[in-house]
């Protein structure tokens, strides 16, 4: 009789601390980055030097051919160019401004997360503790959900992958719409 109770204390112990570890893995899991471009723009120290990028995913209008452009310098390896975007609630008309390397985070959480920069919305409870991302690679932003329970919408659209934003798109988390104002790239 007393194995018995022995045998099923050490189950609901062993099941205890699987959910445990579950949750800790859960709380504590990892966003990755995409490792997308090795060989990122040499800059100087002075700041603020940005182009204003308005990325268009239209097919390019016909023109002359034109002897093709010299090939650019490499840059030296290690130095990345920062990326600048200005975001604004419609609603509110709060506006949020973000330099950054790689990516922003954003969502309900207060706590430091795995990303460069965090824009944080406590208020909308329909918004994931990290909701979703703006990632770099090579030279365009996406917009990334991480796996949201409400999902992710740009322009009305659900975000099943990462999808390339402009200029003038509305990302919407929760209750929440975004405009993107600008995308700003530093020059090299």
């Amino acid at each position: 009789m007393y194995w018995i109770i022995l045998i099923v204390l050490a189950a609901l112990i062993a099941i205890t601390i699987i959910v445990t570890v579950v949750t800790i893995v859960k709380e504590k899991k990892e966003y990755k980055h995409y490792e997308l471009d090795e060989a990122y723009g040499g800059q100087s120290d002075e700041e603020d030097y940005y182009d204003d990028d308005d990325y268009d995913d239209r097919p390019p209008v016909k023109k002359r051919k034109q002897a093709p452009a010299p090939a650019p310098k490499a840059a030296p390896a290690g130095k990345k160019r920062r990326w600048k975007i200005i975001l604004e609630n419609p609603d509110t008309g709060d506006r949020y401004s973000y330099v950054f390397y790689d990516s922003i985070g954003i969502g309900r959480t207060t706590k430091d997360v795995a990303f460069e920069e965090f824009l944080s919305l406590p208020e909308d409870r329909k918004i994931s503790k990290v909701h979703c991302a703006i990632v770099r690679s090579k030279d365009k932003l996406y917009l990334r959900d991480e796996g949201s329970k409400n999902y992710t919408f740009l322009n009305g659209k659900k975000v099943l992958k990462p999808i390339v934003i402009q200029k003038e798109d509305l990302i919407s988390l929760g209750e929440t719409d975004l405009e993107v104002v600008k995308i700003l790239r530093e020059t090299n």
